[in-house]
């Protein structure tokens, strides 16, 4: 079904109707004159993203080039162009260099081959100048050499380096080259643009003769020519080769079938498999169709409207508050929601295994239920933020490269699948494909994440805490995605964690928000110039995990930062009192033994109770910092005020 809905894809958006060609990054073009004489002292980069080079409409070809010695018309890499290898210090056995070499001059021959075929077909002067090129060319080109850099290192390994035009000498990896002939792009000329047409469409009808008959599992048709491999190859899937992959093939007797090798235990007719196969690789060239995230692939389509992939590309990569904020209060504002009801959405997860790709998962449900899933995921992931420090906090952590790190290094917005995706993990290479296709089904089919998700979370929370402190609470990824988790995941007679801190009888959520208060207090009770570890970074892990232990040691400690901060004067004295008040309301709420005795506290909490444990820590603090900076922002206006005041009774 999924081929079905691919094939059914490409003929809707006119995908097939020119595949004679196909994007293509090349960087360097090697400018000529009519004779065939190079133009400047090399070739030219072009102007396209730095080091890599520029996307062009390029002929591609429809023979199968895993077996090598296959090149493209008019635009190939250095082996094509000019037989030379792209690792030649590669250590091979005498046998595996000697088929290196024969394919690369296979390769070369077939490069040079086309454009000899394509002049004597057109009698075209770019094509006569680019063989008296090949005629004068030496065995690596003037402008190109093999070695270490002109101000070469120790150590320093060997590249091909290039001479551009201007003069310079620049390293090249595996790059692209096309020709430009008199100041023209041969890519661009109409006249062997149909060239290529007509010779792409007699490479197919040769391969469709000599293709076996039978009936197509993706269209139904019989006797229709089966295509013996899925070609084009899937391009861009992570973990895969760079010249592609295929989700469909066969290579092992142990995964034939009746005796059929190949691809014809699995009967797909050479029209859908190009259909399917071009489908994929389109969307994976545009960003309203796809995301990749980690080692995985996410590609998404509507039946009919481009808008509704726009719409759901652009809230799951680049989901600014704003937006999110709209679309919660009125998610069908500017939508026909009658065609929503009958458009169908469809969705692939693709990850890579080298030459295979692998689909994750596939779903397929109408716009109207994928919105209102999305709906449901943005109010799921609503949480308060904790606001960066107001002026007396500034000096109170050690952590001003954590803070870097996490309001810099990651530029999306923090509801973007990628950035939540990342709170699971240290590294963003970290990231797994089941990760990805959990978080994505939950954001579009409403499924629940599997609660073992929380784990690597809160082992990176509870890391992160004691090397750092409360200021890594403003990865507010991290905490929106731990409540979406604990409130899908919830047992009966577990509260509903909301999105910023509320009253509950749950021990798990409250012995979080005592922790929380009691950081504060610490905090208050040394000016806000602490200077080492404090009670977060010393406890926040026995305290979520097993409280009974950690907050006896916890309560006589602030006994004493009560003592020390009503010793502070007034103000002190005022807010021993308030902060007393706090955690007054909080221990109520716990069985206690005796009275003028510590709460009774739990022995151990499981996994759900400690991501609520976790969010009660991160509301509490953050309510705490949205109170201190709102009364810091008042007392700057009240100063202000007060000035302006005297200024005008100066000028009275």
């Amino acid at each position: 079904m999924l081929l079905k809905h691919l094939y059914d894809f490409a003929h809707s958006r006119g995908i097939l109707d020119d595949l004679a060609f196909a994007p293509k990054v090349i960087r360097w073009i090697i400018a000529l004159d009519l004779e065939g004489r190079l133009l400047g002292a090399g070739p030219r980069e072009s102007a396209g993203e730095k080091n890599k080079g520029k996307q062009y409409s390029a002929p591609r070809t429809s023979r199968a080039k895993d077996a090598g010695g296959v090149a493209e018309f008019l635009a190939d890499g250095m082996r094509a162009v000019f037989e030379l290898d792209q690792k030649p210090d590669d250590k091979l056995t005498e046998k595996q260099r000697k088929d290196r070499d024969a394919n690369n001059a296979r390769k070369h021959e077939d490069f040079w081959r086309q454009i000899r075929e394509a002049y004597e077909a057109t009698g075209h002067s770019g094509l006569q100048a680019m063989l008296r090129f090949r005629q004068s060319m030496s065995n690596p080109p003037d402008f190109l050499r093999w070695g270490a850099s002109a101000e070469a290192k120790p150590g320093e390994k060997p590249a091909w380096w290039i001479r551009t035009a201007s003069g310079d000498e620049v390293k090249i990896g595996p790059d692209n080259f096309t020709f430009e002939v008199d100041g023209e792009l041969l890519l661009f000329d109409e006249s062997l643009r149909a060239y290529w047409r007509s010779a792409y469409a007699k490479e197919v009808a040769e391969k469709e003769a000599v293709s076996e008959r039978g009936l197509c599992l993706v269209t139904g048709v019989d006797n229709t020519p089966i295509a013996p491999t899925h070609l084009p190859k899937i391009k861009g899937v992570p973990s895969t080769q760079s010249f592609g992959a295929a989700i469909v093939s066969f290579d092992k007797p142990a995964f034939a079938s009746y005796g059929f090798d190949q691809s014809y235990n699995a009967p797909v007719s050479t029209e859908a498999v190009a259909a399917y196969t071009n489908a994929l690789n389109w969307m994976m060239g545009r960003d309203d169709h796809s995301i990749r995230i980690g080692q995985t692939t996410l590609c998404f389509w509507a039946r009919e409207s481009e808008e509704a992939s726009n719409f759901f590309a652009r809230m799951l990569n680049r989901p600014d508050p704003q937006s999110v904020a709209e679309f919660i209060r009125s998610p069908w504002a500017g939508v026909d929601r009658e065609l929503a009801r009958s458009e169908e959405f469809f969705s692939v997860t693709l990850a890579g295994n080298a030459g295979r790709v692998v689909v994750r998962h596939w779903m397929q449900m109408t716009v109207e239920a994928a919105r209102e899933n999305l709906k449901r995921w943005f109010e799921d992931l609503d949480i308060i933020a904790y606001s960066k420090p107001v002026a007396q906090d500034e000096a109170k952590r050690k952590s001003k490269r954590a803070n870097a790190a996490v309001e810099g290094k990651e530029s999306m917005p923090p509801l973007a699948l990628f950035r939540l995706a990342c709170a699971t993990v240290r590294e963003p290479k970290d990231l797994l494909a089941e990760t990805l296709t959990q978080l994505y089904r939950a954001a579009l089919e409403g499924a629940a994440p599997s609660i073992v998700l929380l784990k690597p979370i809160l082992n990176r929370l509870a890391v992160d805490l004691s090397r750092n402190g409360p200021s890594v609470l403003m990865n507010i990824s991290r905490f929106a995605l731990m409540r979406l988790i604990v409130n899908r995941n919830r047992k009966e007679g577990e509260p509903m964690i909301e999105p910023q801190v509320f009253d509950t009888d749950d021990a798990a959520y409250n012995c979080g928000r005592l922790l929380a208060i009691f950081d504060d207090l610490q905090m208050a009770a040394h000016e806000y110039k602490l200077e080492g570890a404090g009670v977060v970074e010393r406890y926040y892990g026995s305290a979520s995990s097993a409280p009974n232990s950690a907050f006896g040691i916890l309560w006589r400690l602030h006994q004493h930062h009560l003592r020390k901060l009503s010793r502070q004067g007034d103000k002190g004295r005022a807010a021993a009192e308030a902060i007393k008040r706090k955690i007054e309301d909080i221990a109520r709420l716990f069985r206690q033994p005796k009275p003028n005795l510590p709460p009774e506290f739990p022995r151990s909490f499981d996994l759900r109770a400690q991501g609520r444990f976790a969010l009660g820590f991160y509301q509490q603090k953050a309510a705490e910092r949205a109170a201190r900076k709102t009364y810091f922002d008042s007392q700057k206006q009240y100063q202000s005020n007060d000035t302006d005041m005297k200024g005008e009774s100066s000028n009275d």
